[in-house]
């Protein structure tokens, strides 16, 4: 999509440099867990690690809000979105045989076709692909979305932020602290998921938010609030429920998409005000590969496991060697997908 003029082009590329974050952060969401939840809670590493995990939970909020702003800016014929939905469709199946061949041929697992559609139909190929699926629910109402989000205003906005607000991102955690607070699920079971609200938190946020710099400083506090919150509710809960204390690894707490859109709402900020053109064609020919770095990420993270334990463990600090691996797979699954840009069958695809 282009845009015509200076201001369009500067929204374009933050959304770019937003793209890449939570691209690499669903990589990151996807490694650090494993390496803090075998640990004790009693050292500088694991308060570390947890807060990069919270950090990167951020990740699928941003690709949604991201979509929220270039999908209900307009409404679109249905065709267009038709084939919004075919390529989706395609994405699922082709990269899912991707993976499936990979396991057939790593694992020795039998190779057999309707086996691996019911497999994608029932389910998915691997843990990154459950947003495709999600993604794909949201495009089959997005008419319907589309046309809600031209009706309304930014009191109908803010009317539907605090409804989210409350009852599914606080009242959650208030509940999980004090059982007497829950109420008949009946009430709430008409609402629009969080997920799908995100959309539209997106659209609020780039086309009813002015930019001003107390903005700016109110959402470092609350990215650096949050994570504090995050770490110290999450070390309590270790303390309380040491087999299963990740209560707070929900994207849909507020506590996560409170840092989601401040993190967008910083990268607008910065968008804004940044004019170096090298930067932002690094920044868009990157953004433009996130697609296919999350389409190819878990398959590069299962390559890289053996050089990942059995050589970077061995020769770095937890932490670098983390970083290396993720880095890796990031600048693996960019290169990859730069190839594949370059075919224009797939092109559309990545």
């Amino acid at each position: 999509m282009q845009e015509s003029t200076a201001e369009g082009k500067r929204k374009i590329e933050y959304l770019e440099l937003l793209r890449i974050i939570a691209s690499f952060f669903v990589i990151v969401n996807h490694t650090a867990s494993g390496e803090f939840l075998a640990m004790q809670p009693d050292g500088r590493k694991w308060f570390f690690l947890v807060t990069y995990f919270f950090m990167s939970k951020t990740a699928v909020p941003v690709f949604l809000m991201i979509s929220g702003v270039l999908l209900l800016r307009h409404v679109d014929e249905y065709r267009k979105n038709g084939a919004r939905i075919i390529r989706i469709v395609l994405d699922i199946i082709i990269f899912s045989f991707i993976y499936y061949v990979r396991s057939w041929y790593v694992n020795g697992m039998s190779f057999d076709l309707i086996e691996f559609f019911k497999l994608i139909y029932q389910q998915k190929i691997t843990n990154a692909y459950w947003y495709l699926y999600l993604y794909l629910g949201l495009l089959v109402m997005l008419p319907l979305l589309q046309r809600l989000a031209s009706a309304m205003g930014r009191r109908e906005y803010l009317y539907l932020i605090a409804i989210s607000v409350v009852f599914l991102g606080v009242m959650p955690i208030l509940i999980h602290y004090r059982e007497g607070l829950l109420y008949n699920a009946g009430f709430s079971s008409v609402f629009l998921p969080t997920l799908a609200g995100l959309l539209f938190l997106g659209y609020f946020l780039e086309n009813h938010v002015e930019i001003k710099w107390q903005y700016v400083l109110i959402s470092v506090i609350v990215i650096v609030c949050c994570l504090v919150f995050l770490v110290s509710a999450t070390y309590a809960e270790y303390q309380r429920m040491p087999e299963n204390y990740l209560f707070f690894d929900d994207r849909t707490h507020l506590t996560i998409t409170a840092m989601a859109a401040s993190l967008f709402y910083l990268a607008r900020c910065f968008g804004h005000v940044c004019r170096v053109r090298i930067f932002w064609k690094i920044v868009t020919w990157l953004g433009g590969c996130s697609f296919g770095i999350y389409l190819l990420s878990d398959f590069f993270l299962e390559v890289y496991v053996p050089l990942y334990q059995f050589q970077l463990l061995r020769h770095f600090h937890v932490i670098t060697a983390l970083l290396i691996y993720e880095g890796l797979i990031f600048l693996t699954g960019a290169a990859v997908t730069a190839v594949l840009r370059c075919i224009p069958a797939v092109k559309r695809l990545v």
